[in-house]
This record gives structure tokens, C-alpha cells and sequence, in this order.
């Protein structure tokens, strides 16, 4: 039972399958949020509905896509932006450069929360967890 109830709720497929298409995305000319997950993250799992709510809340304005953390993509894009534990976020505004970073405080955010990070790696906030309208003001502040 706990396996078909994890089947239907784990995100599925990544995505962006290299570094050099998450580059050519990110300079479309609108806002993008990456989402770094792991199928096997429960965080991830339950997160979707957020990611759900916050691309319908910001249709057009936006994109969101998904990078699989452990694969050897998703390592060296983890690498490239310091991304080491899921669920992390980057946020990149409409030219491409990366604005907001929002990663897990550790390797448990459920109980640690989350730091959101500005384009220098400096906390501008903390966040006990992510929500809609955490992503959806993040984008807001890009534009």
C-alpha cells in the first residue's frame, strides 16, 4: 500500500537534463524557478501541491521547472549553485541571473526550516517552510 501511495505522489522526470539547458532556459526572458527534488524526498513530495498553486497563481509570468538533484545533472547543477539537499529553489529573474536561493537549513528542513539566500549567498530571510505565496513574492520581486 505504502508503495503505490508513494508512486503516485513522487514528482516524476526531471525536467532539465544538462547544465547548458537550464542556461539556455533561464535566458527566455521571463522569471524561472527551479525546483531541486529527489523521487525519493517526502518534502519534495508534498510540496508539489505548492508548486502546483504557485504557477497557476503566476501563469504566463513564469516558468517553473525541475532539476532530479541525484543525478549527475542535477550534481553539477547542485554544485554550480550550492545546492545540497532538497527541496532547494533558485530563482532567476528575466535576464537570467540568479536572484533568490531558497535552501534547507540542513538536511531536515521540516525541522530547521529554510534560509532564502540573495545573489551574493547572504540571508536575506528565513522561512520555516515553503509555501505559494513564498515563491509567488519572490517572482513578484524579480519583475
Amino acid at each position: 500500500m505504502f508503495g503505490l501511495i508513494w508512486l503516485s505522489m513522487r514528482p516524476g522526470a526531471a525536467d532539465i537534463t544538462s547544465p547548458e539547458q537550464l542556461a539556455r532556459l533561464v535566458q527566455g526572458g521571463k522569471p524561472v524557478v527551479v525546483e531541486m527534488y529527489s523521487n525519493f524526498c517526502l518534502i519534495c513530495m508534498a510540496n508539489r501541491q505548492t508548486i502546483k498553486i504557485a504557477a497557476t497563481t503566476l501563469s504566463g509570468q513564469c516558468r517553473f521547472v525541475r532539476v532530479e538533484l541525484p543525478t549527475a545533472t542535477g550534481a553539477v547543477i547542485g554544485d554550480v549553485y550550492k545546492c545540497q539537499y532538497t527541496p532547494s529553489y533558485l530563482i532567476f529573474d528575466e535576464h537570467g541571473d540568479l536572484v533568490r536561493t531558497i535552501i534547507p537549513d540542513n538536511v531536515t528542513p521540516i525541522a530547521n526550516g529554510y534560509r532564502v539566500l540573495d545573489e551574493t549567498g547572504a540571508v536575506v530571510s528565513r522561512a520555516p517552510r515553503v509555501t505559494p505565496e513564498l515563491l509567488v513574492d519572490l517572482v513578484r520581486f524579480t519583475s
